[in-house]
């Protein structure tokens, strides 16, 4: 429902801002053409963005980045295409600046006005809750009620042992409680150990009319995502999946694709220029290739200008560069420092094997020494390494001669993939070269 607004008010605002430049709201064929392009992209870009995802229905805020940045990347793909096909000249440039300025002013209106629908609606129909729980388990709940913007919830009566500063009543009392007032939801929050609580509760339940709701204690499994799904009637749970959907994927590497390729084509000239003092600098070839780990550890070559004087290592083992490395050449020192060096995996990208952003792929040595030193490390490989990434804009780039160095820089690996979006993805891109020149980095 959601999308079909949001098209409703692209289609509004196009007809709006045909109206405002040509006095008319009949559409000729080529604006009519142009209509339907952009509806069609906007019923693709906008879902895949992920912003009628149902966890956002209380967030209005990332709603609406990832519905502005949606758009943002529709209008860009408008303008790609009139350039491209050399039509760009058959329409009116006041027209179009209409069209997107009103366009995104009523995504922005619909999705507030949604938004403050969804909170009042919730306030006037108000859902009256028992909790019954254990442990850690129900003060997690406990402390997310606490939390919630839009008290949708009232907290009636607590069930179970005691936790944190809340009283509890006896779990044998459920039942009669249940039938003695109206509640409408009853939520178990139990930690796994607990099992004698969880079976009582559940017995106390069986016969009740209300709904009720497990909260799975699933903390200390915790791995990387976290998403419920059905297999022949059957609760999945994955715990190490990613938030990405299957059009969320085929989306971000079209526009990584896409990206190279323009950044390629702007960028040849500096391309030629650094491989002409990477060959003047030191006897060897231009490009270094190496051995990594791409998606799903599948190992790749990525490519990089050469740093380092040309030299062997035993096998197995990588040295990272430090401080006054006499490895490192004088421009390599240059390309490091500014991340130049990383110019050449817009190739990579172009072939599928990275995206434009994403977490940085270390060298296999690197990889397999890590892995059994830091929890989860392997799990940044649930997403394409990309070029520049959460951790690097973050000020986690360069040497990692530490493991809580390695540590923090994983952390900010996996929140990316945990939290993904386009919009995500277009804060760190504009952000990279503001970082490129950053302190750990030689």
């Amino acid at each position: 429902m959601g999308n079909l607004a949001s098209l409703l008010v692209i289609l509004v605002s196009c007809v709006l801002a045909y109206f405002i430049r040509f006095d008319t709201a009949v559409l000729s064929n080529a604006y009519l053409l142009a209509l339907l392009s952009g509806l069609l992209l906007s019923s693709v870009v906008l879902p895949a963005t992920g912003a009628y995802r149902d966890e956002f229905r209380w967030d209005p805020m990332r709603k609406l980045r990832r519905i502005v940045a949606g758009w943002a990347l529709v209008v860009m793909m408008l303008i790609a295409a009139g350039a491209l096909l050399k039509v760009s000249a058959n329409y009116s440039r006041i027209w179009f600046g209409s069209w997107v300025l009103i366009s995104l002013a009523g995504l922005i209106t619909l999705s507030l006005l949604q938004y403050a629908w969804t909170r009042m609606s919730g306030r006037s129909d108000k859902r009256r809750m028992v909790l019954v729980g254990s442990g850690a388990a129900a003060g997690r709940v406990e402390r997310r009620l606490a939390n919630d913007k839009t008290r949708n919830f009232d907290v009636m009566a607590r069930f179970g042992e005691r936790w944190a500063e809340q009283s509890t009543l006896p779990i044998t009392d459920l039942g009669d409680y249940l039938a003695e007032h109206q509640v409408d939801e009853v939520w178990v929050a139990v930690e796994l150990e607990n099992q004698p609580l969880l079976d009582s509760a559940l017995a106390a339940l069986r016969d009740s009319l209300v709904d009720v709701y497990v909260v799975p204690d699933l903390h200390q499994y915790r791995l990387l995502n976290q998403n419920v799904s059905e297999w022949q009637g059957l609760p999945v749970i994955s715990l190490s999946g990613t938030p990405m959907t299957g059009s969320e994927w085929r989306l971000k590497a079209a526009l990584d694709r896409l990206g190279a390729g323009i950044l390629l084509a702007v960028a040849m000239p500096l391309l030629l220029g650094l491989s002409v003092l990477v060959r003047a600098s030191s006897p060897g070839p231009v490009i270094f290739r190496q051995l990594r780990h791409g998606i799903g550890g599948e190992p790749i070559k990525i490519y990089k200008f050469r740093t380092m004087k040309v030299h062997q290592e035993p096998d197995g083992q990588f040295t990272q560069a430090s401080p006054g490395d006499h490895r490192v050449t004088w421009i390599g020192r240059l390309l490091r420092r500014s991340s130049l060096d990383e110019l050449p995996q817009l190739l990579n990208v172009l072939r599928g094997e990275m995206s434009l952003v994403g977490p940085r792929p270390h060298p296999v040595e690197l990889n397999h020494y890590y892995l059994e030193r830091i929890p989860r490390y392997m799990l940044r490989h649930k997403a394409k390494p990309g070029i520049t990434g959460w951790a690097q804009v973050n000020g986690f780039r360069g040497m990692t001669d530490t493991d809580e160095k390695m540590i923090l820089r994983i952390e900010h690996d996996l929140w990316y993939i945990q939290n993904w979006s386009l919009w995500l993805d277009l804060q760190i891109l504009f952000r990279t070269p503001f970082a490129m020149f950053g302190r750990n980095a030689l």
